[in-house]
C-alpha cells in the first residue's frame, strides 16, 4: 500500500523547532515522520524574507504530488501573511482535507488581556484585529480546527472544532522510587503562582513534615522573585534544560502546576503537563477545569483548592501512602503508552482528516 503524504505547515524555524513556542510543532512533525508519512514540510517565522519562496516551492510541489491532508501548527500572532492565507486557500480549492492547530487563543479573553492605551499600542493591536479577522475568514477553509482542550472547543466559532491536546514522549523509568522530593519547572512571575508552592513547603517545614522542592526557571526570574524561602535548605534551585532536566525529573516523585485559575488558564493545558507525564510523575495541579478534567479523567495525579494547606495535604497525602503512589504509577504507564504519545496525536489526525467518515 502506497504510503500517505502529509503537507505539514508551521511558523517556526525548523532549526529552531526545540525551544519555546517550537516544541509543540517539532514534537508533531517529529510524530508524522516516526509513523512513516511522506512529509512535505513549510517552515520558517512568518516575518522571515524566505517564507514567501518557501510557499512557492510547496505550491510546486503540492501541484506535481497532492498529498493526502494537511496539518497546520499555527503561529502565536494570527496569520500575518496574505501569502499564507492565500496558500491556505489554495490548499481548499485542490480539496486536500486540512486540519489548523489553533495553539494561542488569549485575544479572546479581553478582561485578562487588556487592549494597548498609548497610541503605538492601540494602532498595534488595530492591526492585530485586522489580521485576526483575516485569519478567522481563511479558517474556515479548514475542515477540522484544533484546540488545547475539550473546553476550548465551545470558544471558538469554527464549524468543527475538536480537541487535540499536548501529548508525552516515553521516558518512563522501570521503577520509580517514592521519596519526599517535589519538582516544579516553569515561570515565576505572573499567573504562575510560584508563591503558593513555595508558602505549601514552608507550612510543611514548620510542621516538621520536610520534603524537598526542586524548581527549575529562569535565572533572571529567580534574581527578580521576592520570598522569605530563597534561601531554605530544602528548596534546590537550578537553571537547565534537556538532559539535565531530564535528570532532575528522575530525582523526584510528584510534579507541581499552581497555575492561577484565571479564564485563559481554565481552558488551557500545558506541554509541561504531559512532558512531567512522559517522566511518571503524579501531578498535583489548581483546580482549573482544563487541567482537573484531565488529571482526574486519567487518574494522573491530584487536583486541589490553590491554598498552600491543600498542596501541603496532596503531598503529605502521596509521600505518605506507597501502595496509593504504586496505582498512580500504573495509571500514569497506561495513559501515556496508551494514548497520549506524540504518535497518537499525529494519528488522530490522519484518522480524522481522511477516515471513512472523510471518504463518504
Amino acid at each position: 500500500m502506497e504510503k500517505q503524504t502529509v503537507l505539514y505547515i508551521s511558523y517556526v524555524d525548523e532549526n529552531e523547532l526545540s525551544s519555546g513556542s517550537g516544541v509543540r510543532p517539532a514534537k508533531m512533525l517529529k510524530a508524522f515522520r516516526d509513523l512513516g508519512y511522506d512529509m512535505i514540510v513549510l517552515s520558517g517565522e512568518q516575518t522571515s524574507k524566505q517564507r514567501v519562496q518557501r510557499i512557492r516551492e510547496v505550491l510546486g510541489k503540492i501541484r506535481e504530488r497532492k498529498p493526502d491532508l494537511c496539518y497546520i501548527e499555527s503561529p502565536t500572532y494570527p496569520i500575518m501573511r496574505h501569502e499564507d492565507r492565500r496558500l491556505i486557500r489554495t490548499i481548499h480549492k485542490m480539496g486536500i482535507p486540512m486540519g489548523y492547530f489553533y495553539r494561542d487563543f488569549y485575544r479572546r479573553f479581553p478582561e485578562e488581556f487588556p487592549r494597548r492605551s498609548t497610541l503605538s499600542g492601540r494602532i498595534k493591536d488595530f492591526g492585530l484585529d485586522v489580521l485576526q479577522d483575516l485569519t478567522d475568514r481563511c479558517l474556515k477553509n479548514c475542515d477540522i480546527v484544533y484546540v488545547p482542550s475539550r473546553e476550548a472547543a465551545g470558544i471558538l466559532p469554527y464549524k468543527d472544532v475538536r480537541p487535540l491536546p499536548p501529548a508525552g514522549e516515553n521516558h518512563l523509568p522501570a521503577v520509580k522510587p517514592l521519596n519526599r522530593t517535589a519538582i516544579y519547572v516553569g515561570g515565576l512571575a505572573g499567573a504562575y503562582n510560584i508563591q503558593l508552592i513555595l508558602d505549601a513547603f514552608a507550612l510543611l517545614d514548620k510542621q516538621e513534615n520536610r520534603c524537598e522542592l526542586i524548581v527549575v526557571c529562569r535565572e533572571k526570574e529567580w534574581e527578580q522573585l521576592s520570598h522569605p524561602c530563597k534561601d531554605a535548605d530544602w528548596l534546590k534551585v537550578y537553571h537547565v534544560s534537556g538532559k539535565e532536566l531530564g535528570a532532575l525529573y528522575e530525582r523526584a516523585s510528584v510534579a507541581l502546576s499552581a497555575k492561577a485559575c484565571t479564564p485563559y488558564n481554565e481552558f488551557a493545558v500545558s506541554v509541561k503537563t504531559f512532558e512531567y507525564l512522559s517522566y511518571g510523575l503524579p501531578q498535583i495541579v489548581n483546580r482549573a477545569k482544563a487541567i482537573t478534567e484531565l488529571i482526574e479523567s486519567e487518574g494522573i495525579g491530584l487536583s486541589v483548592e490553590p491554598t498552600p494547606q491543600a498542596f501541603a495535604q496532596a503531598l503529605i497525602s502521596l509521600f505518605e501512602d506507597p501502595e496509593r503512589y504504586r496505582q498512580l504509577q500504573g495509571q500514569l504507564r497506561r495513559s501515556l503508552l496508551e494514548r497520549n504519545l506524540w504518535t497518537h496525536r499525529a494519528r488522530t489526525v490522519v484518522e480524522d482528516l481522511t477516515g471513512p467518515e472523510r471518504r463518504n
